[in-house]
C-alpha cells in the first residue's frame, strides 16, 4: 500500500497543477477506498478465531454424533442433544431416540408377555394388561383371564364338591358349571352316590323287614325295593309266612269243623279250604252226616204242598196262579230241608219232634226251619239268662191259621 502511494506521487509531480489538483483528487479517494477495503489486523484475527471456531465445533458436533452411534442407546442420544441443541444430527437423534424407546418398549411388552405366558395364570396376565395397556397381546391376555378366571373358578368348585362328596354338592356344581371340566366326573359320582344310597336304604329296609318277620313288613319291602337285592327271598318268606299263616288257619277251621260235628260245619270247611289237608275227611263226614240228617228229616210232598198252597192263596186273596209260582215254592221248601239237614245237630230234639210234624196240613219244611230256628234262638237266650229262668216256647200257632195262610 505505500509503494503504491510513492508511484502516484511522482506520477503526481510531472502533471500539470490544475490537472494535478485533480489527479490528487482522485489519488486520495482511491487511497481512501483502498484504506477503507483491507480489513484491519483485528478483524482478520476475530475471522480467522471464528473459523477455527466453526471448525472445532464441527469436529466435536461430529465425533459427539459417532459416539452416540457407536453407543446406540437412548442414553447416548440424550446427551448428545443436551450438548449439540443444535447440532447436525439433531433430528437424526430424536429420530433414533424414538426408535429405541419403541423398541425397548416392544421388547419390555414380549418379555412381559412371554413371562405371562410361562407364568400361565390370570394373575399374571392381569398384571400384563396393567402394565401394557396398549401391548401387543392385551386382547389375547383379556382372552386367557376370562378362560383363566372361568377355569379357576371350575376348579375350586370341583375341589369343594369332591371335599364335600354329598349329593348335593356334586349336583350344584353340575348346575353351576353345566359345561365344565368335571361335569362328566360329577354325573359319575352322583350316580354312584345314588345307587350307594339306594343300595343303603335297600339294607336298612331288608333289615327292617327281616327284624319284624311279618307279612306286611315282607310286603312293604317289596313295594319300595321290587327288584332290590332281596327281593327274591322277601317273596320266598312271604310264601312261606302265607304257607304258615294258611296251614295254621286250614287247623283251626279244622278243630273248629270238629268242635262242631255238623255237616254245615264240614262243608264250611270244605269250601274256605278246597285244597285243605282235611277236605277229604270233611267231605266224608259231611256227606255220612247229610245221610244221617235226611234220615232223620221226615219226607214231604213239597209238589202237593206247594200246588195246594198255592191254590189257597188265590182263593185268599183271589188273581191266579202260575207255574212260576209253584217253581219259586218248590225251590224255597228244597233250600229248607237242606238248611234243616245242614244245621239238624243244633237243633234240640224236643224241639225236631216239636216242629218237625208231618200229621198237619201242608207240612212245610219253610215252616219246620223257622219253627226250628226261633226255638233255638229262644233256648240259646234262655243260656244267656238275658229273660229269666223257665223254659220258653212259641205259641202255637192254631190249624186254622196255618189252612188260612195256605
Amino acid at each position: 500500500m505505500s509503494g503504491s502511494w510513492r508511484q502516484q506521487l511522482r506520477h503526481a509531480r510531472r502533471v500539470p497543477f490544475p490537472k494535478l489538483a485533480i489527479v490528487a483528487v482522485i489519488i486520495a479517494g482511491a487511497a481512501l477506498t483502498s484504506a477503507c477495503s483491507q480489513p484491519s489486523d483485528t478483524q482478520q484475527a476475530q475471522q480467522q478465531q471464528q473459523a477455527a471456531d466453526e471448525q472445532a465445533r464441527t469436529e466435536a458436533d461430529e465425533k459427539a454424533w459417532a459416539d452416540a452411534e457407536k453407543a446406540g442407546t437412548v442414553a447416548a442420544y440424550t446427551a448428545y442433544l443436551q450438548n449439540f441443541g443444535a447440532g447436525t444430527h439433531v433430528s437424526e437423534a430424536s429420530q433414533r431416540i424414538v426408535a429405541l424407546n419403541e423398541a425397548a418398549r416392544k421388547a419390555a411388552d414380549e418379555k412381559a408377555w412371554a413371562d405371562a405366558e410361562k407364568a400361565g395364570t390370570a394373575a399374571a396376565y392381569t398384571a400384563y394388561i396393567q402394565s401394557f395397556g396398549g401391548g401387543a397381546h392385551v386382547a389375547e391376555a383379556r382372552q386367557r383371564v376370562g378362560e383363566l378366571s372361568r377355569k379357576e373358578a371350575d376348579d375350586k368348585a370341583w375341589a369343594d364338591a369332591v371335599r364335600a362328596g354329598t349329593t348335593a354338592a356334586l349336583t350344584a356344581y353340575t348346575q353351576n358349571f353345566s359345561s365344565g371340566a368335571h361335569v362328566a366326573e360329577a354325573r359319575q359320582r352322583l350316580a354312584t352316590l345314588d345307587e350307594q344310597a339306594r343300595k343303603d336304604a335297600d339294607d336298612k329296609a331288608w333289615a327292617d323287614a327281616d327284624k319284624a318277620g311279618t307279612a306286611a313288613a315282607f310286603n312293604g319291602y317289596i313295594q319300595k325295593f321290587g327288584s332290590g337285592a332281596h327281593a327274591a327271598e322277601a317273596r320266598q318268606r312271604l310264601a312261606a309266612l302265607d304257607e304258615q299263616v294258611r296251614k295254621e288257619a286250614d287247623e283251626k277251621a279244622w278243630a273248629d269243623a270238629e268242635k262242631a260235628g255238623t255237616a254245615s260245619a264240614f262243608t264250611s270247611y270244605v269250601q274256605k279250604f278246597g285244597s285243605g289237608a282235611h277236605v277229604a275227611e270233611a267231605r266224608k263226614r259231611a256227606a255220612a252226616l247229610e245221610t244221617q240228617g235226611r234220615k232223620e228229616v221226615p219226607t214231604i210232598d213239597i209238589q202237593k204242598t206247594c200246588q195246594l198252597a198255592a191254590g189257597a192263596m188265590v182263593k185268599l186273596m183271589g188273581g191266579t196262579t202260575t207255574e212260576q209260582d209253584i217253581n219259586a215254592c218248590l225251590d224255597s221248601e228244597q233250600k229248607a230241608r237242606d238248611q234243616i239237614v245242614k244245621d239238624r245237630a243244633t237243633y234240640a230234639s224236643a224241639d225236631k219232634v216239636q216242629c218237625m210234624r208231618t200229621d198237619v196240613y201242608l207240612p212245610s219244611y219253610v215252616e219246620w226251619l223257622t219253627c226250628l230256628e226261633m226255638e233255638r234262638d229262644v233256648r240259646k237266650m234262655q243260656q244267656e239268662e238275658q229273660f229269666g229262668a223257665g223254659p220258653w216256647t212259641l205259641p202255637r200257632v192254631p190249624r186254622t191259621i196255618n189252612n188260612a195262610g195256605r
